[in-house]
């Protein structure tokens, strides 16, 4: 889930604000918008339909991080910073609105009293599998975010009104176990010589039990004693 907030520091009467989505690439899902959800005084309309393919939504309660951001008290900047950071280092394999299909999000904000804000909600879901089949490739997928003041409540009206842009990016990236929780080697040697022992005293048991004893074919020279002792038992009578 990810929101956006319009908070200003003075009073509007009416803003618009725009969001893109980074949502398919070609034919695969990138982040799969499930639905959208708004607070205060603010209505949205999408370029295209929400959650196609039907999936269920989980009643998924707010994060810590984000009932933060909501009461104003998110990260500190200086980390804000460092993640972007982080991102721009693999802006190789940026997607963004410029080389991807987007989601756009339209929205008319009405009046905002100081103090007061205007909450976008959305929640989507990473595609795995898109992902999945470039699972050692690092990615960042790009929203953009943009308003503009239309409207303010006063009677006389600055000569320009506010508007402000800003990206976020998400990082997509597999990283491979942590090596610190590897299975130390006396463990691997210690389970093979317990299951070596385990094998022994199975196969010890079933021996005692007579498992590998089978019936031996009579030989030949017993079949010639065996009619031998008959037929000198015949003429004996």
């Amino acid at each position: 889930m990810e929101a956006k907030s319009l908070r200003g520091g003075s009073s509007i009467r009416e803003a618009e604000l725009q969001v893109g989505w980074p949502s398919r690439f070609r034919d695969e899902n990138l982040l799969y918008a499930m639905e959208i959800q708004t607070d205060g005084p603010i209505s949205c309309r999408t370029n295209t339909s929400l959650n196609p393919l039907g999936l269920q939504i989980s009643a998924l309660q707010d994060t810590p991080e984000l009932l933060g951001f909501l009461r104003n008290t998110s990260s500190p900047p200086h980390r804000r910073k460092r993640a972007a950071g982080r991102a721009q280092s693999y802006s190789g394999k940026t997607l963004n609105c410029t080389n991807i299909s987007c989601l756009r999000i339209t929205c008319v904000v009405g009046r905002l009293d100081r103090g007061h804000s205007a909450v976008v909600k959305i929640r989507s879901r990473l595609w795995a599998h898109t992902f999945l089949q470039r699972r050692n490739d690092p990615y960042v997928l790009n929203s953009t975010v943009s308003f503009m003041v239309t409207a303010l409540p006063y009677r006389i009206q600055p000569p320009t009104l506010p508007q402000h842009a800003t990206s976020m990016g998400t990082l997509v990236l597999w990283g491979t176990p942590d090596v610190s929780f590897a299975v130390p080697l006396w463990v691997i040697i210690l389970a093979i010589l317990l299951g070596l022992l385990v094998l022994a005293m199975l196969t010890l048991a079933m021996w005692k039990c007579g498992f590998f004893d089978r019936a031996r074919p009579p030989a030949d020279d017993d079949v010639s004693d065996q009619e031998r002792l008959t037929s000198d038992q015949i003429g004996d009578a």
